[in-house]
């Protein structure tokens, strides 16, 4: 059943108004419909054609899920970011400069549930206490705040213990990863510049994100009930004349027990908002806020990801799921991976 508007808003204000007890220790373990957790890698500025003819990336798609109809939402990268965590572009950021908002993330849903969270940020130094760290970059080591959704947010940049949240990748998302069944629920993780392609290319990237599937992949107990997804901010077709055209990018869900086919292809639509819908449902939680105001509208596409196993009973995300897949033919003869808009 739907909250009214007012009542999730307010819902979300006094919880961002509440001091927030540390999650450190990560031993909470909150039950999915379809997962207990997602991780998220996110990559940058690659069209999917580009993506699909590298070795590993290719290869990745004999493990898992493609989300073939899956879409960056704008351009540039901040809004894409953004929209990840938040049903909304948050107050209206779409550019690159430092944006701060007063608005909801799904972390004011998360807390209250129970569930833990960390973003993984390659290159960034928190401050000296422990608070968050403001900078737009760092030159040394490739961090951007760019693509740190989470310092937009007013109610998470000046919280103490949501910034301890936000740390230094290298140092401790192999760490987290040991623990097993006791990493957070959601784990959001973002390259440097260099190894997200977005000064490089996508082998260069690919090294590092087979670095990191593999830590994943390789622990069991962290890999039971844990859903992967790996995507990119937006596509390169928005310089003219293409402006305009949609914004298809590579996805691929991965998971040992929360996907229900391997080397197939899920042709729904989705884009960086089906994220938040997905951890909505999975988790049970309130809705955020819709963009428009309109709930009734927004929802007519805003749809979880299909084909995830749940543990209750052996139905898609969505019905019918043979709308979309049909069970048989994972990849078109011609090798089409869904929309192709390059």
């Amino acid at each position: 059943m739907k909250l009214s508007m007012s009542l999730v808003l307010a819902g979300l204000s006094l919880t961002a108004a509440m001091p927030f007890e540390s999650r450190s220790s990560h031993k909470t373990k909150v039950k999915g419909k379809w997962f207990e957790r997602f991780v998220v890698i996110v990559l940058e500025n690659t069209n999917k054609d580009v993506t699909f003819g590298d070795p590993y990336f290719l290869n990745l798609t004999n493990m898992g899920m493609v989300l073939g109809g899956y879409h960056g939402t704008t351009h540039p990268s901040q809004p894409n970011y953004i929209t990840m965590v938040s049903n909304t572009i948050a107050g209206g950021v779409f550019t690159d400069a430092d944006a701060n908002t007063t608005q909801a993330s799904v972390i004011d849903l998360f807390e209250p549930a129970g569930i833990t969270w960390k973003a993984y940020m390659e290159g960034y130094s928190p401050l000296d206490n422990g608070d968050c760290n403001p900078y737009s970059e760092d030159k040394t080591t490739l961090y951007v705040r760019k693509h740190n959704p989470f310092m937009s947010f007013d109610n998470i940049r000046n919280n103490l213990t949501r910034c301890q949240n936000i740390v230094n990748a290298e140092e401790n998302f192999a760490k987290d990863v040991a623990l097993g069944a006791d990493a957070p629920n959601y784990m959001f993780y973002t390259p440097n510049l260099k190894n997200d392609a977005h000064d490089t290319n996508i082998s260069y990237a690919a090294k590092d994100v087979q670095y990191l599937v593999d830590t994943m992949l390789l622990n069991k107990e962290f890999m039971k009930d844990t859903l992967i997804l790996i995507t990119f901010d937006e596509n390169m077709i928005y310089l003219n004349p293409n402006f305009g055209q949609p914004n298809s990018i590579y996805t691929l869900v991965l998971g040992n027990d929360t996907v229900k086919c391997y080397d197939c292809v899920d042709q729904q639509y989705y884009n960086h908002f089906s994220q938040v819908v997905t951890l909505e449902r999975n988790w049970n939680l309130t809705t955020l806020p819709q963009p428009d105001g309109s709930e009734e509208g927004w929802d007519q596409w805003m749809r979880p990801f299909g084909m995830l196993r749940s543990r209750h009973d052996d139905v898609c995300a969505y019905a019918p799921c043979d709308e979309y897949y049909d069970g048989k033919s994972p990849k078109a003869a011609d090798g089409n991976w869904g929309d192709q808009d390059y």
